[in-house]
């Protein structure tokens, strides 16, 4: 009776059974089922590093969101009053530069209409009086003292450059030859500093000096040969 009842087993409770309860070895050939309770619930360690993950992986996103609202945040008052600040600084600098162009233009064409006046006049053959053509006085020098002064011949000179005949400029005056010279240099830096809204660099501008200064040496020295001659 006992055969013929596991017998009608069917072999599939059997082999569930078997899956259940398995066996470990125990000592030599008897065999003992394992715990449930061992092979049913999993390690305590596997919670933990999940939740761990979990936490560092919100503590990610709430950097993440905190990034994207600083980005979207407003300025703080202290930008704003930069901006504010750069403003109001740029506009002094930009009626200044305007002032600039303005001066240096006006000075410009001081030159440029002395260059003009002086080519629509006849140069004097004597090589002095030129300029009593636009109705002025005579030199005072040359009245009171009867010798000519250091500027005498200076717009026949110019006369003469404005024409294009620089040899005869440079024989009647070679101060207002080389003057005529830097003239057109000046003009030439003025239409640049007119375009651009700032002065030359200091060497142009120590350049310029030291013509000025040779202009001024070589007009006395051309003044005192002449006295002598």
């Amino acid at each position: 009776m006992i055969r013929k009842s596991a017998d009608r087993d069917p072999p599939g409770d059997a082999t569930q059974k078997h899956q259940k309860t398995p066996l470990k070895k125990k000592g030599g050939d008897g065999m003992e089922p394992l715990s449930t309770q061992n092979s049913d619930f999993p390690s305590l360690s596997q919670p933990e590093v999940s939740h761990t993950e979990a936490n560092h992986t919100e503590a990610n996103h709430t950097e993440q969101i905190g990034m994207a609202l600083d980005d979207v945040r407003p300025r703080s008052g202290s930008d704003s009053s930069d901006c504010v600040q750069d403003k109001t600084t740029s506009m002094p600098l930009a009626s200044k530069r305007i002032g600039l162009r303005i001066t240096v233009a006006i000075a410009a064409l001081i030159p440029l209409s002395l260059l003009i006046i002086a080519g629509n006049l006849n140069p004097a053959e004597k090589g002095l009086g030129t300029h009593q053509q636009l109705g002025l006085p005579p030199c005072s020098l040359r009245v009171l003292a009867g010798i000519r002064c250091p500027a005498c011949g200076m717009t026949t000179s110019w006369s003469y450059f404005a024409r294009g005949n620089w040899l005869a400029s440079m024989n009647t005056n070679a101060g207002g030859f080389l003057l005529a010279l830097l003239s057109i240099a000046m003009i030439l830096i003025a239409a640049q500093i007119v375009r651009h809204g700032r002065l030359p660099s200091p060497r142009v501008q120590t350049w310029l000096t030291l013509a000025g200064v040779g202009v001024l040496v070589v007009t006395l020295l051309d003044w005192t040969i002449r006295l002598q001659s």
